[in-house]
């Protein structure tokens, strides 16, 4: 199971000019990371568009934004599935990024390279009951 991880440098936007609930969040794929990162940048910060993967990643979509006791919860529907074609790609980390801001807020690390050949997909379940972030 992959580990999820924040970027630090995306703690303070996210609770300053991030509107949560009506901005377009998208989870792209990548096989580096660097978690002081402050912009996403299509295609330098996830994989080039190739063997099935499209630059910038899925779109996740807000299925609740809610504020209860002082709690904040984003919850996320789980992005469309990558099917690889041709040669595929590898990957090792997927990134949750604000697309509206271009702002990363964290990401997972699948621990080692994950190789996804032709005819075989990937998709980043995130978490449904939970969200994928609360700020307390």
């Amino acid at each position: 199971m992959a580990t999820y991880n924040k970027y630090t440098a995306g703690v303070e936007p996210l609770l300053e000019g991030i509107n949560a609930g009506s901005d377009t969040w998208k989870v792209a794929l990548s096989n580096t990371i660097n978690a002081a990162d402050t912009t996403f940048v299509a295609g330098t910060t996830d994989l080039a568009t190739g063997g099935g993967y499209t630059q910038g990643g899925n779109t996740a979509t807000v299925s609740t934004a809610t504020q209860s006791g002082g709690v904040y919860k984003l919850v996320l529907t789980s992005p469309s599935a990558w099917t690889a074609t041709g040669g595929g790609f590898t990957f090792r980390y997927a990134i949750l990024y604000d697309s509206t801001t271009s702002t990363p807020v964290g990401y997972w690390d699948y621990g080692s390279s994950q190789a996804v050949a032709a005819g075989e997909s990937v998709t980043v379940s995130l978490d449904g009951t939970n969200g994928v972030f609360q700020v307390t």
